[in-house]
């Protein structure tokens, strides 16, 4: 049964997660190009910081509305959930490619590139997940998305932890381990939190089922 009928606002609400969702897809997207071309730095940082602007300004409208709706779909703070973690995915990518080019990093690391490809399944995966937002309903495909959304994180903490372990194995210079540490450590954080978002979303579709 569709719901939408019964619930006042929830296309507003839908549609706004649903932008938010393709901005940090669209964050993915250029990491995932610098991640692999590694080239056009100060580009690509410029690049997520006016993402991460339009990012910031989709949340406060979030909140505006969450604010001054009296009768909403959802859980207030279901929703405003949902829209700090899928904000706080696009604040940690361009962290990540604002210090990529702030330390000066010439040399990548084959972890970085293994990220970027887990990062631009996990962004696809979020952008279909957040759909279900407008039918809340729970299907096998749900169930799917959610398995692979928790495989990758899964992942992501492989990588970080073979990386780690390479840098003290190898002895390599101390102040690039901390730089390329730095930047691990919120690669790993950005898998984490794809995963809570997941998780937050399945959670709103399962109080209606």
């Amino acid at each position: 049964m569709n719901l939408r009928f019964l619930l006042p606002k929830q296309t507003v609400f839908c549609d706004y997660i649903a932008e938010l969702a393709s901005l940090q897809r669209e964050m993915a997207k250029n990491f995932h190009e610098l991640a692999n071309q590694f080239k056009d730095f100060e580009e690509h940082a410029k690049r997520a910081q006016e993402i991460e602007h339009r990012a910031d300004d989709q949340t406060h409208r979030i909140v505006r509305e969450l604010n001054h709706t009296f009768i909403i779909p959802f859980d207030r703070e279901d929703i405003y959930k949902v829209a700090q973690e899928l904000d706080d995915v696009v604040d940690l990518m361009e962290n990540v490619i604002s210090n990529i080019h702030v330390y000066g990093i010439k040399t990548k690391e084959k972890a970085l590139v293994e990220f970027s490809e887990l990062i631009d399944e996990a962004s696809q995966i979020l952008v279909e997940l957040s759909g279900f937002l407008s039918e809340l309903k729970y299907t096998p495909r749900l169930r799917e998305l959610k398995k692979k959304m928790h495989d990758l994180e899964s992942q992501g903490d492989r990588i970080f932890r073979r990386t780690i372990s390479s840098f003290f194995v190898n002895g390599q210079d101390p102040l690039r381990v901390i730089r390329w540490k730095d930047i691990l450590e919120d690669l790993e954080r950005i898998m984490d939190k794809y995963q809570e978002v997941g998780d937050t979303i399945e959670g709103i579709i399962v109080k209606f089922n």
